[in-house]
């Protein structure tokens, strides 16, 4: 699990990320990366699963758990500082395995050329 200070908590942080913050897309997520005006902090991760994706808990939980993992492992390629992520899985990500959204997720870093 990522450590407190590097989770996005707030509304605030989750909407001025989704207005404001540069959107990518890839087949399995929607992202938004933010590099807020005077901020100077930890790199800071959210996670949203809305009904739409499921109305059963047991897989937007499951899918939050997936991607919580890809971001920790993958934590050293987006940990610049000064950044704010919202990760929004599309609803046909459920059916998709942890190496599938991994090589989803790196391919999106590389996109949005956050990868070594």
């Amino acid at each position: 699990m990522l450590k407190k200070e590097n989770r996005l908590s707030s509304d605030f942080e989750f909407n001025v990320s989704r207005k404001y913050g540069r959107y990518y897309e890839s087949p399995l997520v929607h992202t938004y990366f933010l590099i807020p005006k005077n901020y100077q902090g930890p790199t800071k991760v959210g996670i949203v699963v809305s009904n739409k994706f499921s109305k059963k808990a047991v897989e937007r939980n499951r899918i939050k758990r997936i991607y919580r993992k890809v971001v920790e492992e993958n934590f050293e390629k987006i940990n610049k500082g000064d950044l704010w992520i919202v990760i929004h899985p599309k609803i046909g990500s459920s059916s998709k395995t942890y190496e599938e959204i991994n090589l989803d997720f790196n391919n999106l870093l590389q996109k949005a050329s956050f990868s070594n």
